[in-house]
């Protein structure tokens, strides 16, 4: 965690020195804004309240929210400072000192020297090496994304059907949480010798949890989702999700039981994922598909549309997609001893008979 936070710091000194933006002509140091910023991460949907208790990973003593919890602890914080008539970039700073209020959120804080004006701000967590930012030097353009996954990674989640299957969809990595705090047209008078300036930080990324029912579920390795028709980015200056075109993001998915199911079988595959957003207006785009390796090596897909699955009560309740029987069951066969010859997963090779052959050696 030390070493981490070594690199973040050092980056971030870096931006400082090299960061290209137009300043104003007088800067005081004896006029100086502290910047106070309430992290709220009981704001962020589904990741801290509303987990579904009833789900149990097979062979696994880790939560599927784990991960994404971590994510809502950042250790640096950037403020920017626009001009809100021009919406151009004025100065920079970073802060780390941390405390936490009586509620028990976070609060990060920090100085910085700045002449008397009106000015917006804009705070986020400097510490996401998947979520990546760019264009800050302009409020309206500066955007929070995440680049596409590589060939590498295409194929090991996808299998080699991946170029035929999403020819022209932009698949992104899965973005982590950012946290984002604006406040505008903050006015900074002549006679001010130290402003307070209180914003809350809350994250653009939502957090779904997906589930599917499954019949043979011993018959599967490893599996992967695809869910396409999500928004790729968000511009941040002014919590805008951008819509077109349309990308989708992939992710591993985990063996587990839900307790809650009716029937015997209550087997499941599962994940919990972020992304940017569904895009508000958008039909018949939203799809899953499911990629499964079975222990043959064989890969097997099943798809499905999600426009009802994302309007259900669960979801709009609870970030909750969960496939009934009448969306999809996933029925995995046996697949006996070895891969078919249209397997392409190589989970499992299979191994060619000896042949018998019999000489002399010579030492």
């Amino acid at each position: 965690m030390t070493k981490r936070y070594i690199h973040i710091l050092l980056a971030a000194l870096v931006l400082l020195v090299s960061a290209s933006c137009h300043r104003r002509p007088l800067e005081d140091p004896s006029d100086v804004v502290r910047i106070k910023i309430d992290v709220n991460v009981r704001a962020v949907t589904n990741v801290n309240a509303n987990i579904r208790s009833s789900v149990h990973l097979y062979g696994s003593n880790t939560s599927l929210w784990d991960e994404k919890l971590d994510q809502l602890h950042p250790e640096l914080m950037r403020v920017l400072v626009y001009d809100p008539d021009t919406e151009k970039l004025l100065a920079q700073s970073f802060i780390s000192n941390t405390e936490f209020d009586a509620n028990g959120d976070r609060v990060f804080s920090g100085d910085l020297g700045i002449t008397y004006g009106n000015y917006n701000f804009l705070v986020y967590n400097f510490d996401t090496p998947t979520t990546q930012v760019t264009a800050e030097n302009d409020e309206s353009d500066i955007l929070a994304f995440t680049t596409e996954i590589s060939s590498s990674v295409r194929s090991r989640l996808l299998g080699t059907k991946a170029d035929e299957d999403y020819a022209g969809i932009s698949i992104r990595y899965e973005p982590e949480h950012l946290l984002v705090g604006n406040e505008r047209d903050v006015r900074i008078s002549p006679h001010d010798t130290m402003v307070v300036i209180h914003t809350e930080a809350k994250t653009v990324i939502d957090t779904y949890y997906l589930q599917v029912r499954v019949r043979g579920l011993e018959f599967a390795s490893t599996a992967t989702a695809v869910i396409s028709g999500l928004s790729p980015s968000n511009h941040i200056g002014f919590n805008e999700r951008t819509v077109d075109p349309s990308a989708a993001v992939a992710f591993e998915l985990k063996k587990g039981q839900d307790t809650s199911l009716d029937g015997e079988n209550k087997d499941i595959l599962c994940a919990v994922f972020n992304t940017f957003g569904k895009i508000g207006n958008i039909t018949s785009d939203l799809f899953v598909t499911f990629n499964v390796f079975d222990t043959a090596g064989n890969l097997l897909q099943y798809r499905a549309n999600l426009d009802n699955v994302f309007e259900s009560e669960l979801a709009k309740k609870y970030n909750w997609l969960i496939l009934d029987d009448s969306v999809l069951v996933i029925d995995i066969p046996d697949p006996g001893q070895g891969p078919t010859q249209t397997s392409g997963s190589g989970f499992q090779p299979q191994v060619d008979d000896w042949d018998e052959e019999t000489g002399e050696i010579v030492l």
